[in-house]
């Protein structure tokens, strides 16, 4: 079923975002409160603004869009964001 949320003005790296914060394991996706202090924590400041503001399509998002999305987009050895940009643009990743 393809979600009717309009994804024109969305935040870049949303889906990506999510991701890390199911990644984590630190929260139930479903508990929104959870995933935008997440959000934040992980610095994804911007994600965290617009989810705060579009609280009445996250549920669509989620269910439909993001679970597509990690089908497509499946993370075999759980690289992070960060460490994808570090890859794709030759940047030197500082580990932990």
């Amino acid at each position: 079923m393809k979600s009717s949320v309009d994804n024109r003005h969305r935040p870049p790296l949303l889906m990506e975002a999510l991701a890390e914060v199911r990644a984590s394991g630190l929260c139930n996706m479903f508990n929104y409160a959870c995933v935008i202090i997440t959000l934040q924590d992980l610095g994804f400041e911007l994600q965290a603004d617009w989810l705060e503001e579009h609280l009445d399509i996250y549920n669509e998002i989620l269910i439909h869009e993001f679970s597509e999305w990690l089908q497509a987009n499946p993370r075999p050895f759980r690289e992070s964001v960060a460490q994808r940009v570090a890859r794709e643009t030759g940047l030197e990743l500082i580990e932990e």
